[in-house]
This record gives C-alpha cells, structure tokens and sequence, in this order.
C-alpha cells in the first residue's frame, strides 16, 4: 500500500475548489509556510496536528458537497466564507472561521455549509431574472 502523502490531499483539495495554494492556506488558517513544510510528508506525521485536522474538516465539507453536481468551486468557496449560520451566542458562522476555532465536527461544518447554500438557493428562487448588471439587461436596455 502506497504512502498517503499530505500533497495528495492538498492537490485534492485546490482542484475541488478550483484554488491557489496560497488560498487554500488562508481555508485553513495556516500560513502558506506552514503548508509548504507539510505538504511532502506523509499525512500520518500531521493528522494529529492543527493542520492536519483542519486539511481533513476541510476536505469532508468538500467531498460532502461535491455530491451535488450543480455546485461550481466557485460557488463552493463562496458557501464556505458566507456567514448564514446563527450560532447559539447570536454570531453567524462561516464554514471557515467555524474551522478556524477547531472546536466543532464535521457534521456541523455540513450543517453550516448547508445554511449557506440555502439562503443563495433561496435568493434564486425568489428572484429568478438576470441579475440588474447582467449583460442580458444591457442588450435588453440598448
């Protein structure tokens, strides 16, 4: 059995959201330093670290989502930093800045990720026209 190396998910993880390193770095609140020396050792070195748990909480919102075709990375790192989830204490959370505290599980991170994908697919339903600078209404107001 091959080695799972931490570039194996790394590389993972920028595909799925179509990012930088340097991006998916500020994703996980590490510095691209941080990353760089992490990222040719095996995964079992930093699983149990800051790092590597926040690679993982990472990479299972990304998988869980990936389920649904219609999400577009660039939609999926627009769900993960949109703050729609009201915590108990009143805050609304990001999938993000929830990671970033390292106190919650994945499935909550879903559950977060979820009330953001909501509240846009919500919006679509609301309001199902182009958008007030789309181009269709610059053709449709020339």
């Amino acid at each position: 059995m091959q080695t799972l190396l931490t570039r194996d998910i790394v590389d993972k993880l920028s595909d799925k959201l179509k990012c930088k390193k340097k991006v998916l770095s500020s994703f996980l609140g590490v510095t691209p330093t941080t990353l760089s020396t992490n990222i040719e050792k095996p995964f079992s070195e930093v699983k149990d670290n800051k790092f590597g748990k926040r690679l993982v909480s990472l990479l299972y919102v990304c998988e869980a989502f990936e389920k649904d075709l219609s999400i577009a990375p660039e939609v999926l790192r627009h769900i993960l930093v949109t703050p729609k989830y009201r915590s108990k204490s009143g805050i609304f959370l990001d999938v993000i800045s929830a990671l970033h505290s390292d106190e919650y599980n994945v499935e909550f991170l879903v559950e977060v990720a979820k009330t953001a994908l909501d509240n846009l697919r919500k919006k679509f339903e609301e309001d199902n026209t182009p958008s007030k600078n789309s181009l269709y209404r610059q053709v449709a107001n020339a």
